[in-house]
This record gives C-alpha cells, structure tokens and sequence, in this order.
C-alpha cells in the first residue's frame, strides 16, 4: 500500500536501450553533465556509422559514479574518448554506458558500473 511514487515512475533501460548489444563510440567529448537522477557524457563522434553526430551517453548517477571513482572532473571537453555502449532500440545517438571502460586520451580513465 505505501509505494513510492518515483518508484514507480523509473523508467526500463530495457525498452530504450538493447543490452544484447555493445557499440564502440569514439569522439570528443562536448560536455560532461554530473547530475541526478543519471548523469550524461555528450562525445562528437569522429569514427563510424554516427560520425559527424552528437551522440549521448547515459550513466549512472553521481553517487554511484562516485563509488565507482569518478568525479565531476572526470571529462573536460576536448577529451579523446571510446565508451563501449548498449545502443539505442531505435537507433539513435544515444546508449547507455554499463560496464564499459572509458578511454581517455588512450589512456584508461575510468570504468562504468551499472
């Protein structure tokens, strides 16, 4: 009887996203946005089918990040980046990071979680 209301109202990364996929977007990244309820890693993709397109990457929350090792500071625009992401269903820019490593500059700067 006593439900939560923003429980209720979480979406299905399951209808957006296809896990039983995984794509390599590689770019630059356009801004970081540490925020609640998921944070957003935006990369000017420079490779591949998406090439020349803004694509958006949906993460975890802050505090999970956090657990995780990241920080707000973790990206800075300009970064060089390749994010290994579940894709969108419809295909567009979008994906979702989970469990992926976060190339940097070729150099590992941090791993997902789910």
């Amino acid at each position: 009887m006593l439900v939560s209301p923003m429980a209720s109202a979480h979406h299905s990364a399951a209808a957006t996203y296809d896990a039983g996929q995984s794509i390599a977007i590689t770019g630059t990244v356009a801004a970081f946005a540490w925020r609640n309820p998921h944070s957003h890693l935006y990369v000017d993709v420079t490779a591949g089918p998406f090439k020349g397109k803004e694509y958006v990457i949906e993460l975890s929350s802050p505090v999970v990040l956090e657990e995780a090792g990241w920080s707000r500071t973790t990206f800075k625009p300009g970064d060089r980046v390749t994010v290994y992401v579940n894709p969108s269903r419809t295909g567009a820019p979008i994906g979702l990071c989970r469990q992926c490593t976060v190339m940097v500059n070729d150099v590992t700067r941090a791993r997902a979680v789910e």
